[in-house]
């Protein structure tokens, strides 16, 4: 029960405020809470049914995810320039918590998350994470933590299932498409298809005539029966909304465009263009719907890969990249300046402070390897510091340092959401990893979809 209780918000992305004192004069305390786990598969359906499941991308079919209480863990605190601090291991309690006050962080230090060696594994993870991202976190170790607890806490929303069912009106249409949260499936010429929901979510139905979308449909009522109170699709009649590309074309892979209610997002179309020309096709789009955001992903002609996330205005669109961000065909580097070994981006930077995702490798022979993940917040003309994490034969990443790639996310404001978000987006590739809750899936989402930002990388 103890993680239940004190994880209750475990990864919103904010921290806690507690009381040390008895008097009401107390001052309150922000701690930072982060839960440890290792993230298993088994068989579906077996085991306890009081741990909670993951959504994990890549996941065995007839498998499922659940998460061991972590203890066994090596975490570590640094200051501002890198240096060490404390080590807090020992602070991590039987159920894999380990509170940390704000103020015992270093403006601009960093937690680091050591993965360390053991009898099946020799390699070294490392996940560090600078004080301005930090917040009430689950983290995923890989070292193995043998027969002990799982997580019970923060479980997904409650779901339902049922038919979701339309009929048409004036507009002829031979397909439809049904999407939620929980379920995508393709356009066929059934109206009426088994789905699952979360709470208070509808089913958005997009018809096609002969491969066209021409009509619509939101059902917020699932039925037990096939065909049952089916919705009437909405008849409208679409109007086009038109775009252009501002970047160079052959630089643009995809536009996808998504129409959003409530707390969910849902795609609508992928606009279609011709890249060699610059050519584009307007979409069909709703008037009366006025909550709508596309993504634009393509690789940049200086070899960044890029996703940009924003609002669709009802005004003609024109894609392109933030004007803030300058760009170059030039990779990072690990220099050593002033005695700190930094981790410098060289081929981006931005007006505007920016969230990156830092990595290196260090191998010193089979047996002794380290990769090292840095996350952090990067100002204008700013590099990283890198902590002196002090592994023996892997301690210096100016000369021995491989595989660097870098990541990073820019908007005009960098939310908590946001922080998450990007570090959530690259959970599958960290070998030590921020992992969301169930609970927080529908927000993250939201984030994702919805907020306005720009993704980097390479």
């Amino acid at each position: 029960m103890l993680a239940s209780v004190l994880l209750s918000g475990c990864g919103s992305g904010g921290s806690d405020s507690s009381n040390s004192g008895s008097g009401s004069g107390s001052t309150p305390i922000t701690k930072y809470t982060f839960q440890f786990v290792q993230l298993v598969e088994r068989d579906e359906g077996t085991g306890s049914a009081s741990c909670t499941l993951f959504d994990v991308d890549g996941q065995t079919v007839g498998k499922e995810t659940y998460a061991k209480l972590a203890t066994d863990v090596t975490v570590k605190m640094y200051d501002e320039n890198g240096e060490f601090v404390e080590d807090l291991s020992s602070a991590i309690t039987a159920a894999g918590i380990l509170s940390i006050a704000e103020n015992n962080v270093a403006d601009g230090g960093y937690i680091s998350v050591i993965d360390s060696p053991s009898d099946t594994d020799t390699f070294y993870k490392v996940l560090s994470i600078q004080k301005s991202l930090l917040g009430d976190l689950i983290i995923d170790v890989n070292r193995n933590q043998g027969d002990v607890s799982c997580y019970t806490a923060n479980k997904k929303a409650t779901s339902d299932s049922g038919y979701a069912s339309v009929h048409t009106t004036a507009i002829p249409a031979n397909a439809y498409a049904f999407n939620s949260s929980q379920s995508e499936l393709a356009a066929d010429i059934s109206t009426s298809k088994e789905v699952s929901v979360l709470n208070n979510e509808d089913v958005l139905v997009r018809a096609y005539n002969n491969g066209l979308l021409v009509d619509y449909a939101f059902v917020s009522t699932l039925t037990s029966v096939q065909y049952k109170d089916p919705t009437p699709l909405s008849g409208v009649t679409f109007s086009t909304h038109n775009w252009t590309i501002g970047l160079n074309p052959n630089e643009l892979n995809t536009l996808s465009v998504r129409l959003n209610r409530g707390n969910y997002s849902y795609p609508w179309i992928d606009a279609t263009f011709v890249a060699a020309t610059g050519v584009t096709t307007g979409f069909v789009y709703v008037d009366t719907e006025t909550n709508w955001s596309y993504n634009a992903a393509g690789i940049t002609t200086s070899n960044w890969n890029f996703r940009h996330n924003d609002e669709l205005l009802p005004v003609s669109l024109d894609v392109n990249l933030p004007t803030e961000l300058t760009l170059s065909n030039d990779d990072p580097v690990i220099n050593n300046v002033a005695s700190n070994f930094m981790f410098q981006a060289q081929g981006i930077d931005s007006t505007l402070t920016r969230l990156q995702r830092s990595e290196y490798d260090i191998l010193y022979d089979s047996s002794n390897t380290l990769n090292h993940v840095i996350y952090s917040e990067v100002t204008s003309g700013g590099d990283v510091i890198i902590p002196d994490l002090a592994l023996a034969n892997l301690d210096n990443p100016e000369l021995d340092a491989t595989n660097l790639t870098i990541a990073v996310l820019s908007a005009d404001t960098l939310t908590a959401d946001l922080q998450t978000f990007f570090m959530y987006e690259h959970a599958a590739s960290d070998l030590v990893s921020v992992v969301l809750s169930p609970a927080d899936t529908v927000q993250n989402n939201k984030t994702k979809y919805t907020d306005a930002y720009t993704l980097l990388n390479r």
